[in-house]
């Protein structure tokens, strides 16, 4: 069998149930897979560190985003109107979808 791909080892992480028995089974067995579990665990664990460290974020109410797109198009047609770039003709409103 092939070793499963970095992306695998991860969700073994992240998501356990979301990889096939074959590759938990796999996995298990082979020293070279099992060391980058480990590696991919120890990503996980310096990731989660560094953005905690950054606290949480407050949500953000939908008036406010609005207020904020209403603001980021005050200050793009400034520099537009000089002749220095180009305004998008259309911002998404804060109920839009992406």
């Amino acid at each position: 069998m092939r070793h499963p791909d970095d992306g695998t080892l991860r969700r073994l992480v992240d998501e356990p149930a979301g990889v096939s028995d074959a590759d938990r089974t796999h996995v298990a067995g082979c020293a070279t897979c099992l060391a980058g579990l480990a590696a991919a665990r120890s990503d996980a664990t310096t990731a989660a560190g560094a953005l905690g460290s950054l606290g949480t974020v407050a949500a953000v109410a939908p008036d406010e985003v609005e207020v904020g797109w209403h603001a980021l198009r005050r200050a793009s047609a400034a520099p537009a109107a000089a002749g220095a770039g180009a305004v998008p003709s259309a911002v998404p409103s804060a109920g839009a979808a992406a």
